[in-house]
């Protein structure tokens, strides 16, 4: 059955389907035909944005909060093709376009520029995540994925970066967003130079903490600290039970705290060129998962094995009287992976997720609380609190849409109460809600959450700003963009001065 969507509004996923097969184009129009007329009209925040603009936004609705200023930089992909036009099927895939929303007295200024990556410079028969290499077996034999540089965008002492977990980050330059060049902090990042995306900041010490997965000579977490002046240097490794996908982790006070999930990939097939990596990535519960804490002042490390956990965002963590804290977003099975490798034509009603918190114990023992059963993802929280007891974190949640999250969620965890704000029209869609405090601001909850709402029916985007306290009032202000900004994954408020 052909769906009923108008794929003229939708090149870029008329010219993906072309690319199938006739069997994976025939079950790929059968996903397309189940979507509810809403998720339909949202698919249009996957097509491309090929224009990079500088420029004032006209049209603010609303009142700007006072003592709001600063730029929320945001990072994803732009297009999920390479520079041949040759579609990418995976949602890791697309080249990174970075967004910077700067807010002053005079309004806000809106700019975005692709990260200028070897790939996006035309570097062609790579091995994508999802998509290999044209040529067939022979010529995907031993391919690793290029850097895309599209998964988030941190500023840490006065340098801004671009990152991507499989290799070194991109500098930018936080004005121009003019992509200075891929740094390796004198030597650090060795090798592929893998380097997460989901760095963690100690808010009393001002440090960055991150990691990267090493398969060789066997895996390991090769672990990072960042003072507040800019040096890295590499702290400790840990094993890894297995050859395993880690993409975030959390710190505490007294902890970097990890949570290996069983998502494994089949490193003989990539080896061999039989399949690019994230097809082969699987979920293996029978392996279990582990809680990994290392001490940051370099005490013993704990690993800690625990029932299988598909996770891929950890929320926040911190210390409570000798045990350790964990909040993360969890899956019950591995259809999440299956809906990101082929996000086209898929849905995610069916994988739905639960916010969940874990409790590990001086002795070893774990325990698993559910604090929330609305479908979310992308959790953020007060920076103040990272690392630290907090009560409130927010989460992009879905409350019409199957195919992305359409509403802005506050759970507050100590209550167990949900705060919500839902797109005004169908097939609207929402990225993950930044967190920033008001200055001077005392109480958790105090300040604002900063996003970026698809407007189906315009195929354009808007700035939104919500008050944190209480998401449910809807935009404080907004501004309308000319153009959309595609799906994006992370990024993060700035209060430096434009």
């Amino acid at each position: 059955m052909e769906p009923s969507v108008d794929l003229a509004r939708l090149p870029s996923l008329r010219h993906y389907l072309d690319s199938l097969s006739a069997a994976e184009r025939r079950a790929a129009l059968d996903r397309l035909a189940a979507f509810s007329p809403e998720d339909l009209s949202s698919l249009g925040v996957s097509e491309p944005q090929s224009v990079e603009s500088d420029y004032r936004v006209e049209e603010i609705g609303g009142t700007i909060p006072a003592g709001l200023a600063g730029t929320l930089y945001r990072n994803g992909p732009g297009r999920w093709q390479d520079h041949t036009g040759r579609p990418l099927h995976h949602l890791f895939d697309g080249d990174g376009m970075l967004s910077a929303f700067t807010i002053d007295p005079a309004g806000v200024r809106y700019r975005n520029r692709y990260v200028r990556t070897a790939h996006f410079r035309g570097r062609s028969g790579v091995s994508h995540m999802g998509t290999a290499a044209p040529g067939g077996r022979r010529a995907n034999i031993g391919r690793v994925p290029p850097n895309l540089a599209n998964t988030n965008v941190v500023e840490h002492a006065g340098h801004l970066y671009a990152l991507w977990e499989g290799g070194p980050p991109h500098e930018i330059d936080r004005d121009t967003l003019d992509t200075l060049g891929v740094r390796r902090f004198g030597g650090e990042l060795r090798w592929l130079g893998t380097y997460s995306a989901h760095p963690s900041f100690c808010p009393s010490s001002g440090a960055m903490f991150n990691f990267g997965v090493e398969l060789v000579p066997r895996p390991h977490l090769r672990i990072y600290r960042t003072d507040r002046s800019g040096r890295l240097r590499h702290f400790r490794s840990t094993p890894l039970p297995y050859a395993a996908m880690v993409h975030d982790f959390a710190i505490t006070e007294r902890h970097v705290v990890f949570l290996v999930s069983p998502i494994i990939p089949d490193a003989m097939a990539v080896a061999l060129g039989r399949a690019p990596i994230g097809d082969t990535l699987r979920y293996r519960p029978e392996r279990g998962s582990t809680f990994i804490l290392v001490p940051r002042d370099g005490g013993k490390i704990r690993r800690i094995d625990h029932d299988p956990v598909l996770q891929f965002h950890l929320s926040n963590a911190f210390d409570d009287r000798g045990d350790v804290v964990v909040d993360a977003i969890t899956y019950a099975d591995g259809r999440m992976l299956e809906r990101i490798a082929r996000f086209h034509t898929s849905s995610l009603a069916d994988a739905p997720s639960v916010f969940t918190r874990f409790r590990v114990s001086a002795a070893g023992r774990v325990s698993a609380e559910p604090l929330s059963e609305a479908p979310s993802e992308f959790p953020r929280h007060h920076p103040a609190h990272e690392g630290r007891p907090h009560r409130y974190a927010y989460v992009n949640t879905r409350t019409r849409l199957g195919a992305f999250y359409d509403s802005v969620t506050k759970l507050d965890l100590a209550d167990r109460r949900e705060f919500t704000y839902t797109a005004d029209e169908p097939g609207n869609s929402f990225c993950e809600p930044v967190f920033t405090p008001r200055p001077g601001g005392v109480a958790e909850d105090d300040g604002w959450l900063l996003t970026v709402e698809y407007q189906a029916a315009r195929q354009a985007s808007r700035l939104v700003i919500l008050d944190a306290a209480d998401p449910t009032r809807g935009p404080l202000a907004t501004a309308q963009l000319t153009g959309h900004v595609p799906q994006g994954f992370h990024g993060n408020f700035s209060a430096r001065p434009a």
